[in-house]
């Protein structure tokens, strides 16, 4: 496995965090008339905590306003030589965010130095990329970190899911990088080619935009299906990369270096669980401050055996904070009926229905099951066992839930 940044003390981090902020801040501040009007100079952390959240529809309103990019562009637009989109899946207009040559060499530098780090991936591997490289960020700065990196950057890009298993097996990758629901898919298309991916050179998967990476049940599954170590990732296309799992792989850790991170709880105070807020530090170009990524997590400071420092999100992201249902006064999250369902190698897929009745949620969860040691009543039965609540489980026909190599909308409104 790869090793841990060196280790900083928690003074030294927050010194370094507000040195790189007031640095930054001064062309912003400036220039940047998004942010000119938002911000006050920031002398301090009381003045940092001061300054107003940043919402994901605040951004979209400056760019419908000021169309093709909005207002938060710190220099001329010839400085800038990408750019990208969110992916939308959320329902909201996709945002487009631009960077510098300077801040896109940023985020290169913290998948080879941090990301692929963390996972033991180093020049001599060979990274295969399941992705299609649209206008959505999704892993362009992991395919330009690998080539930092000095590894061999394999694109899966215009392939079909059996293309890229074959590919997969031809090229000998010895890394897969895609989202978790679709790991797994292209491991049951596999099978179905009679092909074994668990006896293939891969020996790492790296997986990001959805928790399943950080979800026992979907991990383990991932690992059996490619016999490969299985590690998560997240991060923003408005953000950037935030986060790996590291060595013991009970969680995420937040690059504080790179980010000043908050968790806040529903009246916006500090907290162990609840929202995440970032502070990007190296993308002054189009920065964000205080922003909501609208991810539930749970926080720890203690000490990881990997040798981190950082701020580690227990158990990863939980989920979105807007996709948590309650059930009967149980409040629950998508990532922990995947972790049970996950549990049972015959469900394929999955999605959870969501519907207001009375003012209650109610909610089943659609499942493709190939197979007959699974069923819709023993499902329930295990769902009512760990979560405390009865969801109603509904097996429907095999291919009819939705499938991407994006990000798998888990719950969906009836």
């Amino acid at each position: 496995m790869g090793t841990a940044p060196s280790p900083i003390s928690l003074d030294e981090l927050r010194a370094l965090q507000l040195s790189r902020l007031r640095a930054g801040l001064a062309d912003v501040l400036r220039d940047n008339a998004f942010w000119r009007a938002r911000l006050s100079d920031v002398q301090g952390w009381d003045d940092f905590e001061r300054l107003p959240l940043t919402t994901k529809g605040e951004l979209i309103a400056d760019q419908t306003a000021h169309q093709p990019f909005g207002t938060n562009l710190t220099y001329p637009i010839e400085r800038y030589v990408r750019v990208h989109q969110t992916s939308g899946s959320s329902g909201d207009r996709p945002l487009r965010w631009l960077d510098t040559a300077e801040s896109w060499a940023r985020w290169l530098s913290i998948w080879s130095d941090h990301v692929y780090r963390a996972a033991g991936v180093g020049s001599r591997d060979r990274i295969f990329f399941a992705f299609s490289f649209g206008p959505f960020i999704g892993f362009w700065s992991a395919f330009g970190g690998a080539e930092r990196l000095g590894a061999l950057a394999l694109s899966g890009a215009g392939m079909t899911t059996e293309q890229r298993v074959r590919s997969l097996l031809d090229l000998e990758a010895t890394v897969l990088l895609s989202t978790p629901t679709y790991a797994l898919r292209m491991a049951d298309v596999g099978r179905g080619l009679g092909v074994d991916l668990a006896l293939s050179p891969l020996r790492v998967t790296i997986h990001a935009g959805e928790p399943g990476a950080s979800i026992p049940a979907t991990r383990a599954a991932i690992e059996s299906a490619y016999g490969a170590s299985c590690f998560d990732h997240t991060g923003m296309t408005e953000v950037g990369p935030t986060g790996h799992s590291c060595s013991q792989r009970d969680g995420i850790h937040v690059i504080e270096s790179e980010f000043i991170f908050e968790v806040l709880d529903s009246s916006d105070r500090p907290a162990d669980e609840g929202e995440l807020v970032a502070t990007n530090l190296g993308r002054w170009g189009m920065p964000l401050i205080r922003y909501r990524t609208g991810d539930r997590v749970a926080v720890s400071r203690e000490p990881c055996s990997c040798g981190s420092s950082y701020l580690k999100l227990a158990g990863g992201i939980h989920g979105r904070v807007d996709d948590m249902f309650t059930v009967r006064g149980v409040n629950l999250f998508p990532s922990q009926v995947e972790d049970i369902v996950r549990r049972h190698p015959q469900v394929v897929e999955f999605a959870i229905e969501r519907r207001r009745e009375r003012q209650m949620d109610e909610v089943t969860v659609l499942v493709e099951i190939d197979g007959s040691d699974t069923s819709a009543e023993r499902l329930e039965a295990d769902l009512r066992l760990a979560l405390g609540a009865r969801l109603v489980c509904r097996v429907v026909p095999l291919g009819t839930l939705p499938r991407s190599e994006l990000k798998s909308k888990r719950v969906i409104s009836a």
